[in-house]
């Protein structure tokens, strides 16, 4: 008996951390957090870089998300959709961290 409701615990906690991930407000967070990293990356990664492109789109693509995380029609995405959209806006985050790690430092000399 005890295991059952063990079970339905578990269940509550996996759909609340669940909603919590894919409310609107989660999205905008995630974005203007990219969006910063995404700034800072451009400061870093030189000007004639492949990398700054995919920065400034990626930047482009956080402000299209903000905007439609505002509208009703976001709400009315599946639950699927919206974890796919969440796994996509971390592998972005990645990548632009990455970029700033490979970028080269800016001096030649020891700090």
């Amino acid at each position: 008996m005890f295991g059952w409701i063990k079970g339905k615990v578990a269940n509550a906690k996996k759909r609340v951390r669940i909603a919590k991930e894919v409310n609107p407000r989660t999205f905008r967070m995630m974005a203007r957090e990219i969006s910063e990293l995404a700034d800072a990356c451009s400061q870093v990664c030189s000007p004639k870089s492949d990398m700054l492109k995919k920065v400034d789109r990626i930047k482009g693509e956080m402000e299209q998300l903000t905007d439609l995380t505002r509208q009703p029609e976001f709400k009315k995405l599946s639950v699927q959709r919206r974890m796919e959209l969440r796994e996509s806006m971390i592998q972005s985050k990645e990548q632009i961290l990455e970029s700033m790690q490979a970028a080269p430092s800016p001096t030649k000399l020891m700090q």
